[in-house]
């Protein structure tokens, strides 16, 4: 995380940054896992306003600025590395609750052609084949397509994301014949779930029953 040189070798964090993100604890919404204040609240404000085709979401640790500057080094600066710490983290809490929910396939969110080339790879790729490795389900890399470059979500208000997906997910034509009916998305942050929804929403027009969501990092809900 921090760039030091740590012993022993099979470490994956110095002293110094272990436990620096913060693990999403309970309370949290019932829908989207974001953590919220108060139990007797069931669902974050987002929830509350809107409604998900997705059925459940799951998320490892709040989207704090430590956990910002960490991905974004991993993402714009390649430092694929940091995804052995991030697969490691998300089995230690969650490797059973993925299990428990059973999806038959974990499809990673994927990223527009021109994006994929310019980075080298797809995040929710590399988390989803971790995943995958110690779980058992397998990951369909390509199963979703971003059909053409949307803008950075992060820019836009709530209006202006939706019409900015609109149309930008669809299903691989080479996976017409699969007859999934639970799949578990996976990604590397969620704010408003603009995106995991898109996604939802095209899986589940295409036969698809229940889409459940896995995501790295996730906001406050209050």
């Amino acid at each position: 995380m921090c760039g030091d040189i740590i012993t022993p070798r099979q470490q994956t964090v110095c002293p110094g940054c272990v436990n620096i993100f913060q693990v999403i604890k309970s309370p949290k919404c019932l829908k989207c896992g974001k953590p919220i204040e108060q139990e007797e609240q069931e669902y974050c404000f987002d929830c509350t306003k809107s409604t998900f085709h997705y059925n459940r979401g799951f998320a490892l640790w709040i989207y704090d600025e430590k956990v910002k500057k960490s991905i974004a080094n991993f993402k714009f600066h390649h430092r694929r590395e940091y995804s052995k710490y991030y697969i490691q983290e998300i089995l230690h809490y969650y490797r059973q609750e993925i299990i428990k929910v059973s999806p038959e396939v974990l499809v990673p969110v994927p990223l527009h052609k021109s994006k994929l080339k310019e980075r080298g790879f797809n995040q929710a790729y590399l988390l989803a084949r971790g995943i995958s490795k110690s779980v058992g389900i397998p990951v369909v890399e390509n199963y979703l397509l971003r059909s053409h470059k949307t803008k950075a979500q992060k820019r836009l208000n709530d209006r202006e994301r939706a019409n900015n997906l609109q149309g930008a997910f669809t299903v691989n034509p080479a996976y017409s014949f699969a007859s999934y009916s639970k799949v578990m998305l996976v990604d590397d942050i969620y704010t408003t779930g603009s995106t995991i929804d898109a996604c939802a929403q095209v899986l589940l027009q295409t036969g698809v029953t229940e889409v459940d969501f896995f995501s790295l990092t996730i906001g406050k809900g209050f």
